[in-house]
């Protein structure tokens, strides 16, 4: 998974967020942000990190995301890894 990969999915993981009102107070609620501030801040670094660090710390959110999305469970550990400049995975 190269940067750009691992943006979109973050970019998907907030927008899967976003349609799920359980899912978006719990993150507007353990990252601090506000609804400006996740609109504001989707292309940026520290709120894509910010929102898969969310999907990642409750099993159900992540599967929830996985499920409806076309990528494997490990995906957003990945994407978390090369955003946050860890090595980057060849697909």
């Amino acid at each position: 998974m190269n940067k750009e990969a691992a943006e979109t999915l973050a970019i998907r993981a907030i927008a899967h967020i976003a349609g799920d009102d359980e899912l978006l107070q719990g993150l507007l609620a353990q990252t601090g942000l506000g609804l400006d501030d996740l609109r504001a801040g989707i292309t940026s670094n520290e709120v894509q990190l910010g929102a898969l660090e969310f999907l990642l710390s409750h099993e159900p959110f992540l599967m929830r995301f996985v499920d409806d999305s076309d990528y494997a469970p490990e995906d957003p550990a990945r994407a978390q890894m090369v955003l946050a400049g860890g090595p980057v995975w060849q697909d």
